[in-house]
């Protein structure tokens, strides 16, 4: 887990604030740019694999989930070393697992928390890559790559921490897969969220 201090940011595109003043996003459900104020939280360095994800399963006796479609076309995607893909259930009772099993608070983290890792503590940086941008074969993968690690797929998932992680320390944060946050999903959350650790 990587420790991070709390503080204070603006949550949403802030594409506008910044370069060519242009939204970064085409949603319209992050476009209000608001104030939120963190407490210090800690979040994992890496994703979550298909290994960690397994070894959770045989401890608990819980019956490993069907293999969606898309995993069957392309066996590569079920490799240990790959971010697991569950449901946000799935992804919440790991993390309680974890919590009983070491006796610390372990959870989702919120979207506002995620965001404020992903950008290294709230900065102004548009991709969560080691210098905020997107380096095809450094610091991101290539086209190829991403055909090499997926069987020809393309899709942008590929071994967890196969490349350089955040400012903070992170790796893959907004990258290979998906993230589930501990949060409910609403349109226009963003124009009336709490300020104080939403």
């Amino acid at each position: 887990m990587v420790p991070v201090k709390g503080g204070e940011f603006l949550m949403g595109d802030f594409g506008p604030l910044v370069g060519q003043k242009l939204p970064f996003s085409i949603n319209q459900d992050d476009k209000v740019l608001h104030k939120v104020v963190l407490s210090d939280f800690s979040i994992s360095k890496f994703k979550v694999t298909n290994d960690d994800y397994n070894k959770y399963l045989q401890i608990t006796g819980i019956k490993k989930p069907p293999i969606n479609i898309l995993v069957k076309e392309y066996p590569s995607l079920q490799k240990g070393d790959y971010s697991v893909g569950v449901t946000w259930q799935q992804a919440k009772d790991y993390c309680q697992w974890l919590g009983k099993e070491s006796g610390k608070k372990f959870d989702l983290p919120t979207e506002a928390q995620w965001e404020y890792a992903a950008r290294s503590r709230g900065q102004y940086i548009p991709f969560a890559t080691n210098n905020g941008e997107f380096l095809p074969g450094k610091n991101i993968p290539s086209q190829d790559e991403l055909s090499e690690y997926t069987d020809g797929a393309g899709i942008p998932i590929y071994p967890v921490g196969k490349y350089p992680p955040n400012l903070l320390g992170l790796y893959d944060m907004g990258l290979s897969g998906s993230e589930w946050t501990n949060d409910w999903y609403a349109s226009d959350y963003y124009s009336h969220s709490p300020v104080n650790d939403p």
